[in-house]
């Protein structure tokens, strides 16, 4: 049975920003991250926060009337409203929990013994694994 480690993608590859970043930060690391539709919120221990969607900062777009992109560096992202609540998980959680957690959940964090982010567990990685274990291919 493989464990978190085999399907994770380590923090140095996502787009994460501290919650005291600005919501310009945000949309500057959206923009640079083309690929990415979420950031990653962590503290200033490098803790798991929560999870920043592109929907998120429009939404404070709408509203926040005073909201403009000329402002938006007076804005923090820890003063909007993103996913907080989220199940995380550690380095030796097995892959069966993983998917039920993914039931519920897109993207799973990973922390370390010490609560710190080392990365995620994408749904999509987990069952792609899965269809080709069951020898299925995308489309069945």
């Amino acid at each position: 049975m493989r464990n978190v480690a085999f399907f994770l993608t380590p923090k140095h590859e996502l787009a994460h920003l501290n919650k005291d970043a600005t919501i310009r930060q945000a949309i500057e690391k959206f923009e640079n991250h083309g690929s990415f539709l979420e950031i990653i919120v962590l503290d200033n221990e490098g803790r798991f926060v929560g999870i920043l969607s592109s929907k998120d900062v429009l939404l404070a777009f709408k509203k926040i009337s005073e909201l403009n992109f000329d402002n938006s560096h007076l804005y923090k992202i820890k003063d909007l409203e993103y996913d907080k609540n989220v199940i995380s998980v550690n380095i030796d959680t097995s892959s069966d929990v993983l998917v039920e957690i993914c039931k519920v959940q897109n993207i799973i964090p990973v922390i370390d013994g010490e609560t710190r982010f080392i990365g995620i567990v994408r749904r999509p990685n987990l069952l792609f694994y899965y269809y080709q274990k069951a020898g299925l291919n995308e489309d069945e």
